[in-house]
Parts: structure tokens; sequence; C-alpha cells
């Protein structure tokens, strides 16, 4: 999967401010689960409170990946 061509704009903003790196490539399936741990794991950083509402602005990007 070219990640770096299925997505728009605004989840590129996303992935740059949850320090993920996307490049002009195919991935395999393992480095795509790589790419949603790295997701999960910068959501997870945030207060209880916010956790659910960080994961919406993600859920389009890992449902790319999956």
């Amino acid at each position: 999967m070219n990640l770096y061509n299925s997505i728009n704009e605004q989840e590129m903003k996303l992935l740059e401010e949850a320090n993920v790196k996307i490049e002009d490539k195919e991935y395999s399936q393992a480095e795509c689960k790589d790419i949603v741990h790295s997701i999960v794991d910068y959501v997870m950083n945030f207060s209880k409170n916010d956790i659910g509402n960080n994961m919406n602005r993600y859920n389009g990007i890992i449902e790319k990946l999956s």
C-alpha cells in the first residue's frame, strides 16, 4: 500500500502531529501495523477525557492501514 498517495492534506497533518513520517513508497503489512501502533501510542498519551476524541480524528487513517 502506498499510504502517501491515499491520504489527504488533513490526514498528513495529523500524522505529522503524531510524529509519524510517511514516504512515497509501498508499505508492507508489517510497516502499516507499526504506523497504527505509533498512532495509538500517541493518542494514549492524552488524558482519559481526550483519548476518545483524538482516536476519532485518526480513525480514517487507521482504517486505510488495516
